[in-house]
């Protein structure tokens, strides 16, 4: 037997015969899915898309168990994970996150399973606790501010500056992306920033003289007032 044989048994004896008991792997499937769970729940709470994403709300505790299960079977076997990382290189995912906050959980939930999979279940703990509080703490610093489009049509521009007016004491201040000026008509397109919904609040607008009609669009192009 030659010295490389010898070194290769000693490698595979170390990595190929370690024991995971079962208790073991329900208890971290278990902790996993409880902190996951916060983890919804922070999503839940701090989503900034017009329309809740509930399947990937879902999809955040699954994806944390299963990257646990995978960070315990690579941990055990040193030819399986060599195996297991073939097989996932070749594998493609075709479904695309549209929102940039979405991939931030979803590295969030895999970035839990891998800890909890190695066996840093107070890292973990500690972790998650410390990225939902600074989510927390951030939206109460406004910084995930809605941003919208405002659309006025007028019949006259006899009124800009009323309207103007009106818009700024509705929203503090805007920012104008776009005034096309007809033959007795106008169309301002302003751009406007709130922490709160104040759709209702728009509708004054319309009791000024000359004002066609409303439009007030998210930037994901949903209509949220007309």
């Amino acid at each position: 037997m030659s010295f490389s044989d010898l070194i290769n048994q000693d490698i595979l004896e170390l990595y190929n015969s370690q024991n995971i008991r079962l208790e073991s792997i329900i208890f971290n499937i278990i902790v996993v899915f409880l902190l996951s769970l916060f983890i919804l729940y922070t999503y839940k709470k701090s989503y900034q898309t017009t329309v809740y994403n509930r399947s990937l709300a879902i999809g955040l505790p699954i994806v944390a168990m299963v990257t646990s299960v995978i960070i315990i079977s690579v941990a055990s076997n040193i030819i399986l994970s060599l195996g297991m990382v073939g097989a996932l290189s070749i594998v493609r995912f075709r479904t695309a996150l549209k929102n940039p906050f979405d991939t931030v959980f979803m590295f969030w939930a895999v970035g839990l399973g891998i800890q909890v999979g190695a066996g840093l279940i107070l890292v973990a703990f500690i972790s998650t606790v410390i990225i939902a509080l600074a989510i927390f703490a951030l939206i109460s610093l406004e910084v995930f501010v809605s941003s919208y489009f405002l659309i006025i049509r007028t019949n006259s521009t006899e009124n800009e500056e009323a309207i103007l007016t009106e818009v700024s004491a509705i929203y503090g201040k805007y920012t104008l992306r776009n005034k096309t000026v007809k033959y007795n008509s106008l169309d301002l397109t302003l751009e406007v920033r709130s922490k709160e919904d104040k759709s209702l609040m728009v509708n004054r607008l319309k009791d000024i003289a000359s004002v066609k009609s409303i439009v007030l669009l998210s930037h994901n192009g949903d209509y949220i007032s007309e």
